[in-house]
C-alpha cells in the first residue's frame, strides 16, 4: 500500500484525522505534538501521496 511508504508521523496523523475522525485539537493532545505538527503532517502525508499516485499513473502511460 502507498500509505506503508510514508513516515509514521504522517501515517500516524493521516490515520486518526481521515479514518479514525480525530481532529487536530484531538490527536495533538494524544500525540504530544502541537495542532500546526498535525495539520502539517497532514498535508505532507496527503501530498506524498498525490506525488505516489502521480508517478504510477506517469509509469503506467509510458509505452514500451
Amino acid at each position: 500500500l502507498l500509505i506503508d511508504n510514508l513516515p509514521n508521523g504522517y501515517k500516524t496523523v493521516l490515520g486518526m484525522f481521515t479514518i479514525e475522525g480525530y481532529n487536530h485539537k484531538e490527536i495533538a493532545e494524544m500525540l504530544g505534538i502541537t495542532e500546526s505538527t498535525s495539520k502539517s503532517q497532514l498535508f505532507k502525508a496527503r501530498r506524498l501521496l498525490q506525488e505516489q499516485l502521480a508517478a504510477i499513473k506517469k509509469r503506467g502511460n509510458e509505452t514500451v
